[in-house]
């Protein structure tokens, strides 16, 4: 799916094989990034996927995870100069284009990789040729040579090198590869967060985002695209003189010419919009559209969209229409929750759908942090507790799990899809639930089997005709959070009136604001 979105320019796959298709280099890289169970993906030598659902079979979440990275500013350009498959020598120069960013005793590596040996495995690592970067000074170069041994088995027609730039840390900050470039072609560098929480009663302006014309010279156009807004919200788009436009605007950029936009957004009550840059020209292969979200501060609740690159935020947006409610959507593929969030937001909707991993180490921190300060969370997911829980999911935390969620995680894929409530709970009661067919996501592989963990929690469904919890609802004991966790998706949920009345009952029992100083809170167990 990736190599069909994005040109080489844009996208490099390396694949590191065991066994037939295996080299000493490859099973060093795996042993490097200490990769355990098949598949595992890793982004940038950072973000590390463990496992596959059906949806990734078509991109899911592993597109999530290169959207969120696409317009990331790289302080270096990496080229390949030269590549010859027949001898195996090859050439590259990196520039540094960052003033204030260094490369210190970092790495660089030439990776071989061969294409389609058969009908399935492609980008297959052959070898790879590692040496140490320093670089610092804007248009400054460093240069490297190399010669590959070509096993005459492999077919020279089908060789490449992919060329990476690599820190210390694992992260890798540039790919170059010898594969043919677009000759027309435009980036966007965005260095700041492309999801904005703000006030509802003030104009936003944006940083600058920077256009960069990483081919021939060439003439664009640029658009401001509204997806999405509540009535009455206004936007525009501000050049680098300062003038506003709101009609498409033509610019031209000579080769590795750059200019800057800024965008202005006006709300007119609580909510969200959604809208992007679209930047155009005749000779593009494709457009670059550059998505940002604005969320106004005093929303009811914020929906935090963690599906892995599914649709499945939809079954929640449409329950919360249904209870009138106002939310802003924050696409975590854009942007991490920040400091702006902690501080204004009191409710958060998690949807974890059945992405991986569930919540990130970061992600983690910002719930605690949220929970600490006595706020609320509704969550959903059918494998958060397998991926918090089995060290094979390479996201174990299972302190957080049980003293943050106040779960147990008991067993996986229970084949169960029948849930009843709990007579007398205040979140629960009178619903009987099913989380295959009708109008839902049909997404259930891994439904869980959770139970309470303390006194803090109870038990709010269980599978229907077993002894077996389904989702659990607690209140901290000491900083008095509360939070409702289904351990399967909320999304399968089959009908809409009962994704409305579980989500509108939850909600009412989950206070909107931390308790006053004083405030004597319901306590989890409830009397039949």
């Amino acid at each position: 799916m990736a190599a069909q979105t994005y040109d080489h320019s844009e996208f490099a796959n390396v694949r590191y094989y065991r066994g037939t298709h295996g080299c000493a280099a490859s099973t060093t890289r795996v042993n490097y990034y200490g990769m355990s169970g098949t598949p595992n993906m890793m982004f940038n030598g950072t973000h590390n996927i463990v496992g596959a659902s059906t949806a990734d079979v078509q991109g899911g979440q592993y597109m999530d995870v290169i959207r969120s990275r696409y317009f990331d500013p790289a302080p270096v350009r990496v080229v390949i100069d030269s590549f010859d498959p027949a001898t195996g020598g090859v050439s590259a120069t990196v520039t540094m284009y960052s003033t204030d960013s260094a490369l210190v005793g970092d790495h660089f590596h030439f990776i071989l990789i061969e294409d389609d040996i058969n009908d399935k495995d492609t980008h297959v690592t052959r070898d790879i040729i590692s040496d140490t970067i320093s670089l610092d000074g804007a248009g400054n170069t460093a240069v490297f040579s190399e010669t590959f041994t070509i096993d005459p088995d492999w077919d020279q027609a089908k060789l490449h090198v992919v060329a990476i730039v690599q820190r210390q840390d694992k992260e890798i900050v540039q790919t170059g590869s010898s594969y043919d470039q677009p000759s027309f072609s435009v980036r966007a560098m965005i260095p700041f967060s492309r999801v904005k929480l703000g006030p509802s009663t003030e104009a936003y302006q944006s940083d600058d985002v920077t256009i960069m014309n990483v081919g021939q010279t060439e003439t664009f156009t640029i658009s401001l695209v509204v997806d999405e807004a509540p009535p009455g919200w206004t936007v525009s788009f501000s050049d680098r003189v300062g003038t506003p436009h709101t009609d498409p605007l033509a610019f031209g950029l000579n080769e590795q010419g750059s200019t800057t936009f800024k965008a202005n957004v006006t709300p007119a009550s609580p909510g969200f919009i959604r809208y992007h840059f679209e930047v155009t020209s005749p000779n593009l292969a494709k457009s670059l559209e550059i998505p940002f979200v604005y969320i106004t501060d005093d929303v009811d609740a914020l929906l935090v969209d963690d599906d892995g690159g599914n649709d499945y935020e939809g079954y929640f947006t449409g329950a919360l229409d249904d209870l009138g409610l106002t939310y802003g959507v924050w696409e975590l593929s854009s942007a991490k929750l920040n400091d702006e969030v902690a501080s204004a937001i009191d409710l958060l909707i998690w949807n974890v759908g059945l992405g991986y991993p569930s919540l990130d180490a970061t992600d983690r921190a910002f719930v605690e942090r949220h929970l600490d300060a006595g706020k609320s969370l509704f969550i959903s997911g059918q494998d958060i507790g397998w991926d918090l829980n089995v060290r094979d999911s390479g996201n174990a935390d299972v302190a957080f799990y049980e003293e943050y969620l106040h779960a147990e995680y008991l067993s996986d894929d229970v084949n169960r899809y029948d849930l009843d409530g709990v007579a007398g709970d205040p979140v629960s009661d009178g619903l009987i639930l099913h989380i295959r067919g009708g109008d839902g996501a049909d997404n259930q592989d891994y439904p869980s089997r959770i139970a309470p963990i303390d006194d803090d929690a109870v038990e709010i469904f269980s599978y229907t005709g077993e002894d077996w919890t389904a989702a659990i609802r607690s209140i901290d004991s000491v900083s008095r959070a509360r939070v409702v966790y289904l351990a399967f998706g909320f999304e399968a949920i089959d009908n809409a009136e009962d994704r409305s009345a579980l989500l509108g009952a939850a909600i009412e029992w989950l206070p909107p604001k931390p308790p006053r100083e004083g405030w004597v809170q319901e306590i989890p167990a409830f009397i039949d």
